[in-house]
């Protein structure tokens, strides 16, 4: 199948999520996710402000100085949380009053995605974003993912970027890209 057919199918299945149950998957990944990023020294985590039935990572603000993105035209720009947002461009909550960051300045990202697959590539929304924003990332990329939408493989081009670590509210994956057969 194609990258529109199954954006369209993962994003139906993920909104039919019944409130308590989503509730509950996402505060079990959350822990899983606290966990892993314990692990390393970071501070400054890019997040993002949840659309719908995504995972919801903004209890993060709690422990690590955070940042969401914003969106221009073709790319996003991470800013310091100041607790204020407005509506952006694509209809998602995005930072107010608040100042850019180098991407570099950021220890790590949570990348959102509608799906993942075994070798850590994602299915978002189809604009290319945080593709791009990644490509020459130097900290830490995490994903995030209920195990129920997480397959084999997806179709993925040249310029697709896998994350680092994938957490689900099950597993946690790690990328086996770059290591030798």
């Amino acid at each position: 199948m194609d990258k529109p057919t199954l954006r369209k199918i993962f994003l139906e299945e993920r909104n039919k999520i019944e409130p308590r149950l989503h509730k509950m998957l996402n505060h079990i990944l959350m822990a899983a996710l606290r966990d892993v990023l314990a692990e390393y020294e970071l501070e400054k985590i890019g997040i993002y402000y949840p659309l719908g039935n995504e995972i919801d990572v903004r209890g993060l603000s709690d422990t690590y100085e955070v940042y969401y993105p914003k969106t221009f035209k073709e790319e996003i720009v991470f800013y310091k949380d100041t607790g204020k947002f407005e509506t952006g461009q694509l209809g998602i909550k995005e930072p107010k009053d608040s100042k850019p960051v180098d991407k570099n300045v950021l220890d790590a990202v949570i990348v959102p995605g509608l799906v993942y697959d075994d070798a850590l590539y994602r299915l978002g929304y189809g604009k290319g974003y945080y593709d791009d924003f990644l490509k020459d990332f130097q900290g830490l990329k995490v994903g995030v993912v209920f195990e129920k939408f997480r397959v084999e493989a997806l179709p993925n081009k040249p310029h697709d970027i896998p994350v680092d670590i994938l957490v689900s509210d099950n597993l946690v994956y790690e990328s086996r890209h770059g290591e030798d057969d």
